[in-house]
């Protein structure tokens, strides 16, 4: 049996959408959705991160699970700012997924992104842009760098804005403050001094009021006198 022109080709295109449909539902599996977190290894996986953004660039690297910052100094890091960051980023989930093209990126500020994380877990790089928030103040717009440009679509994700705190925090919060500063602070314990006097204030002042006479016994008569009238009345009779 032959088949028309116009059958053919409804069938090609038929085709075409089947394929075109199979692909995308592909490549829609393989990438986070809403609900899902960003990457699937966890904040103690990673060994080395930077922040490149508009107030000063940071370093940090980790040696037995010890933080270092790198760059701009080579101090200490702080590890409960490091800890807050790399959680929300391999931790929190991804609130909505909208799927752009290159020439929209601008639009979600991530065309000249306010700050770009890189890390490494084991030999792997990763890469995530920050861009500005949604109309509504509570996200962040993110993308993962290897997909900006390289294809047609880019997935961009919304991130919790708590990202920000992370990233732009200054300089001295990222840096662990030595162990007298810390003492220092818990030095001042011993303010209830005070109490402790007026205590010792009161137990002195106890015996004082001890000593002195109650108004039952300063006003007890004294019967001496009555007792020498009565005898001396007695001494008259038997006279």
């Amino acid at each position: 049996m032959k088949l028309n022109r116009s059958t053919v080709g409804l069938l090609g295109v038929a085709i075409a959408l089947v394929a075109a449909v199979s692909i995308f539902e592909t490549t829609k599996n393989t990438q986070p959705e809403s609900g899902d977190t960003l990457y699937e290894f966890t904040e103690g996986d990673v060994t080395t991160f930077s922040i490149d953004r508009e107030e000063t660039p940071l370093a940090f690297a980790k040696a037995d699970d010890t933080w270092q910052m790198t760059e701009p100094q080579d101090v200490p890091a702080d590890p409960s700012s490091i800890a807050f960051l790399l959680n929300i980023i391999t931790s929190d989930t991804i609130t909505e997924t909208i799927t752009a093209t290159a020439d929209q990126l601008d639009n979600y500020g991530l065309g000249d992104p306010n700050a770009v994380v890189s890390m490494t877990v084991g030999e792997e790089e990763y890469t995530l842009a920050v861009g500005g928030e949604d109309f509504s103040g509570t996200s962040l717009y993110t993308m993962t760098v290897d997909e900006s440009t390289d294809t047609e679509s880019v997935d961009v994700y919304l991130m919790p804005n708590s990202l920000s705190t992370g990233l732009e925090r200054p300089l001295e919060e990222w840096i662990l403050q030595p162990e007298e500063e810390e003492s220092a602070e818990e030095e001042p314990q011993a303010a209830p001094a005070p109490e402790e006097e007026s205590a010792e204030e009161e137990l002195q002042s106890t015996p004082d009021s001890e000593e002195e006479p109650s108004d039952s016994e300063e006003e007890a008569p004294d019967n001496s006198e009555a007792d020498e009238q009565t005898e001396e009345s007695s001494e008259d009779v038997s006279e």
